[in-house]
């Protein structure tokens, strides 16, 4: 039997990358891992590693987010983009291909693993020395999450908020992501419109999700 095809050419090693964001005391969070082997040890970075040769980005990206905090994602995984810059992984030419998630406040568990020594939801604001170039990836993931708020069919936010959930709230994580009061507002009044989530007075003013859409 021959053996299979080999081609010539060096191969670069491909990686999966996941940043996960959710609100944690009304404060919008990506879940990071303090990273327990080298290179970079003991460095903050976005969960993700080696992609397996059978394996999909997308189920790669689920798996080692499992392996290292534990957190399964029960929503979507969307890819945004790749990052290829050459000497980006001291280990050699690596190429990771990046996604990035929303976990709603409550359901997000963790537990570090794997290679991952500590694993904690930061603050997206602060200002954190990330392994490799995860600061970039970090960027790109939250301008998915703003366009996603505010250009999509608008239920990404729904995906970030409690069950139930006051208009502040709102404003909160609007204001988190660089928008306005004013576009927490018109998108609160679209999601009263369609249907997805209802104004309720008592015991106090809130609105809450209709069991359709949560």
């Amino acid at each position: 039997m021959p053996a299979p095809y080999c081609y010539e050419y060096p191969r670069p090693m491909v990686t999966v990358d996941l940043a996960v964001f959710s609100l944690v005391e009304q404060s919008l969070r990506v879940l990071l891992i303090r990273r327990g082997r080298e290179p970079f040890a003991g460095k903050w970075a976005i969960p993700g590693g080696f992609l397996e040769m059978d394996e999909p980005a997308e189920a790669g990206a689920r798996r080692e987010l499992r392996e290292e905090t534990g957190l399964e994602i029960a929503g979507p995984v969307e890819p945004i983009g790749f990052f290829a810059k050459p000497g980006r992984d001291p280990r050699g030419r690596t190429i990771t291909l990046a996604h990035a998630a929303v976990v709603r406040p409550g359901e997000h568990k963790t537990q570090g693993g794997d290679d991952a020594a500590e694993v904690a939801w930061t603050k997206t604001g602060d200002s954190i020395d990330l392994a490799f170039d995860h600061a970039e990836i970090l960027n790109q993931a939250l301008a998915w999450l703003r366009r996603g708020v505010i250009d999509r069919t608008l239920t990404l936010a729904l995906q970030l908020l409690p069950r139930s959930f006051r208009g502040e709230d709102v404003h909160a994580l609007f204001q988190e992501l660089g928008l306005t009061r004013r576009q927490a507002a018109i998108w609160l009044r679209r999601m009263v419109q369609s249907g997805r989530i209802e104004h309720v007075e008592q015991p106090f003013p809130h609105f809450h999700l209709v069991e359709s859409t949560r």
